[in-house]
């Protein structure tokens, strides 16, 4: 009925096979957060060229466009500083400078959410995006990747990257308008 069990004769052996039992059931967490970083980037490079394909029809040739993309497992909000130190996001929809946030997507809005914040007239100066994960929308959804487009005067710049839940990523990326 049970397999025939193989005594081991000697301690030298013992403590030699121990280790790799208790190893072969263990993951190496360096490797899983590289693995997980990889994925995160690829959705990063995903959600770029989203955006790379909903900006060409956009076509902003004067002013200023921000977006946020990010997909549905997160909820992540945009927040765009201006020169004079005035924060656009959910919760101050409109700058004296004329930065304006179009929607504050949420949980449930579909594959890929998109915040846009637009400034018609920008004022020269430097301008500071940041990045908020305050709720998750599935469950382990620990890290999310993002992808923001800056159009300004029909150039554009991008960048990606991941922010963790619960986490305010302050400087996401900055730029000046001269």
């Amino acid at each position: 009925m049970y397999p025939k069990s193989v005594p081991i004769r000697s301690w030298p052996a013992l403590l030699l096979i121990a280790p790799l039992l208790l190893l072969a059931g263990c993951s190496d967490p360096e490797a899983e957060e590289a693995k997980e970083q990889a994925e995160l980037d690829k959705r990063g490079r995903e959600l770029s060229a989203f955006l790379l394909d909903r900006d060409v029809q956009t076509e902003l040739q004067e002013g200023l466009a921000v977006h946020l993309a990010f997909g549905a497992e997160a909820d992540l909000d945009l927040y765009v500083t201006d020169p004079l130190l005035e924060t656009v996001y959910f919760a101050n929809r409109k700058s004296k400078s004329g930065g304006e946030i179009s929607d504050d997507v949420r949980c449930g809005s579909g594959e890929i959410g998109v915040e846009e914040i637009l400034f018609i007239a920008p004022m020269p100066g430097k301008y500071r995006i940041g990045i908020d994960y305050p709720s998750e929308c599935a469950d382990e959804a620990k890290k999310a990747a993002y992808a923001l487009s800056i159009l300004h005067d029909g150039k554009r710049q991008e960048a990606h990257g991941s922010v963790s839940l619960q986490r305010f990523d302050v400087i996401a990326l900055e730029f000046e308008i001269e």
